[in-house]
């Protein structure tokens, strides 16, 4: 799920992908010296020749996949077997965020979020909140996530929520934090039916025993 305008989208991808921000800085360029056409922004082939003039590689493959799928900061616009163009989502928001000094409280929020991997915080609890706490395993890594994960998201939040640039990650936090209540509620719930039912089981069980030992008795 996309969380937050193109800026943080942005900003998201490099933190993540080290070589992000020179990948978009190049396809600014190109889009700057070519103009924006009817095909797109810019193409594969450019970017990639252009990389290589300024002493870069590597394949920018993998980056531009995750800023379409996974950031939705560039869009296909068209493709065939030998051309790839993409166009930016949002042309300014993108140039804004290259080009923004951030408050360093700001930047270390967002470097302190990225570090906790809030997405696979989220999966986890999403799992648990799926199957429930039916296993030992399941209950520690619940207990290890509440005690170990979830202060420090707390913290986080307290300090996050007075920007607007990390009001993403309030959001992603509030996600989590519900899903742990969730979570917490229901092996509550379940532990408690389980041992009323236990409890219903051994009067049951003691009171066939006392009705066999006095039909015994009476027997006798």
């Amino acid at each position: 799920m996309l969380i937050g305008g193109v800026r943080d989208r942005v900003t998201e991808a490099l933190l993540k992908y080290e070589k992000a921000k020179v990948v978009l800085e190049v396809a600014l360029s190109i889009t700057e010296e070519k103009g924006r056409g009817e095909v797109g922004d810019f193409d594969y082939k450019t970017l990639v020749e252009r990389l290589r003039e300024r002493g870069y590689n590597f394949d920018p493959k993998m980056i531009l996949r995750s800023l379409e799928k996974d950031y939705a900061v560039i869009e296909t616009s068209y493709k065939s077997s030998n051309q790839h163009w993409w166009k930016f989502v949002d042309l300014e928001a993108v140039k804004e965020t290259l080009g923004k000094e951030e408050e360093p409280e700001v930047m270390l929020i967002r470097a302190q979020a990225h570090s906790l991997n809030l997405d696979e915080l989220e999966r986890k609890l999403r799992f648990l909140a799926g199957r429930g706490l039916r296993t030992e395993a399941d209950r520690m890594l619940f207990r290890k996530i509440a005690f170990s994960d979830l202060p420090l998201l707390v913290e986080l939040h307290r300090r996050a929520v007075q920007y607007e640039e990390t009001q993403y990650i309030v959001t992603k936090v509030m996600r989590i934090l519900t899903l742990a209540t969730k979570i917490a509620t229901m092996g509550n719930a379940k532990d408690d039916g389980k041992g009323h039912r236990e409890d219903e089981g051994e009067t049951e069980n003691n009171n066939a025993d006392g009705i066999r030992l006095l039909h015994g008795q009476d027997t006798f």
